[in-house]
């Protein structure tokens, strides 16, 4: 039977048949569901250095994969400027999608061009269909069409009768400094005229504290002018009271310098730094401390003037130094 069966299969009859089953097999993939590609340019014919672009459309199914492993870098004598990828399903058959590639080419090399055909990539489940695009022609002219002359050989300058560029920018760099030299010398004749009375530095710190208060930024939320102002007032204190130079420094260097500061209380000095640390956040990050710890930094500016103000005596003796300076 074994034999039988085996001249049955080698009949001409049964071989096509055999033939036709396995091609239809192996083309099953490429028809497993349906695919248009289409490239094009929006203009076939530009000149050197114009920028033109060139589109691929892939329709295919909407959950589909779609991948153009050849659209990378430039496209042989084009430079590709610009690419844009997207994926359209408005407009579409349902269950359909426009998987479009847009890219931005241009060439300094004049002739006829034919941008290579595209490999595309499809993939639907375990289903992959590969195909290609069309080659697409571009003619690339360029801007002349050799008739034009040379150009002329240049002329002699004529003379000028006017005075050297370089004696004009002399006069100009004099003007300024001459402007520069008489600002300075206005300023510092008429600065000292135009100062008004300054305060002592205990009258001034209780009064910018007066007047912080007035400002009602705590009640307007407003943390970052409030400690923004009270710093400024405690470091300026402490600067024209013990005679330091701490009212521009950062916190590391507020740390070292107030270390040194002479007749201030230790507790003072450190808190001084703590008010710096805890409130920069609030000054150039917008955080917020809470009610309690506002109120606890105005009590203790409060609190520092009154331990630290001059004594009467202190006062007179500064007045006497200075006398004694100023005859000096």
């Amino acid at each position: 039977m074994s034999l039988v069966l085996c001249k049955s299969l080698f009949r001409p009859a049964a071989m096509r048949a055999a033939v036709v089953a396995f091609f239809a097999f192996c083309t099953l993939p490429a028809f497993a569901f349906d695919l248009s590609v289409k490239a094009n340019v929006d203009n076939a014919q530009v000149f050197i250095g114009d920028k033109f672009n060139y589109e691929i459309q892939v329709t295919a199914p909407e959950n589909a994969i779609v991948d153009l492993p050849s659209f990378v870098g430039n496209l042989g004598s084009f430079e590709v400027k610009e690419m844009k990828n997207e994926k359209i399903t408005e407009g579409m058959p349902k269950g359909t999608a426009k998987f479009t590639w847009l890219a931005t080419l241009n060439t300094f090399v004049s002739g006829d061009f034919l941008i290579a055909p595209q490999e595309v990539n499809a993939i639907v489940g375990t289903d992959t269909v590969k195909t290609h695009t069309d080659p697409v022609a571009v003619k690339v002219s360029n801007r002349t069409n050799g008739e034009e002359t040379d150009i002329l050989e240049v002329e002699d300058p004529l003379s000028d009768p006017r005075l050297p560029q370089w004696l004009y920018i002399l006069f100009a760099v004099l003007g300024v400094v001459l402007l520069v030299f008489l600002g300075w010398f206005l300023h510092k004749k008429f600065a000292k005229r135009g100062e008004e009375p300054q305060l002592p530095p205990y009258e001034e710190a209780v009064l910018a504290l007066k007047n912080l208060r007035n400002k009602n930024y705590l009640a307007e939320g407003n943390q970052g002018d409030y400690f923004m102002s009270l710093g400024f007032i405690i470091r300026r204190y402490i600067e024209r009271r013990f005679e330091v130079d701490i009212l521009d420094a950062t916190v590391a260097e507020l740390k070292k310098r107030m270390a040194h500061v002479a007749g201030l209380p230790q507790a003072y000095k450190e808190s001084v730094v703590t008010l710096a640390v805890e409130t920069e956040p609030v000054k150039f990050a917008k955080m917020k401390l809470e009610g309690e710890r506002c109120t606890f930094w105005m009590e203790w500016a409060d609190r520092l003037l009154e331990d630290t103000k001059p004594m009467p005596e202190d006062e007179k003796e500064k007045k006497e130094a200075a006398k004694a300076t100023a005859k000096n």
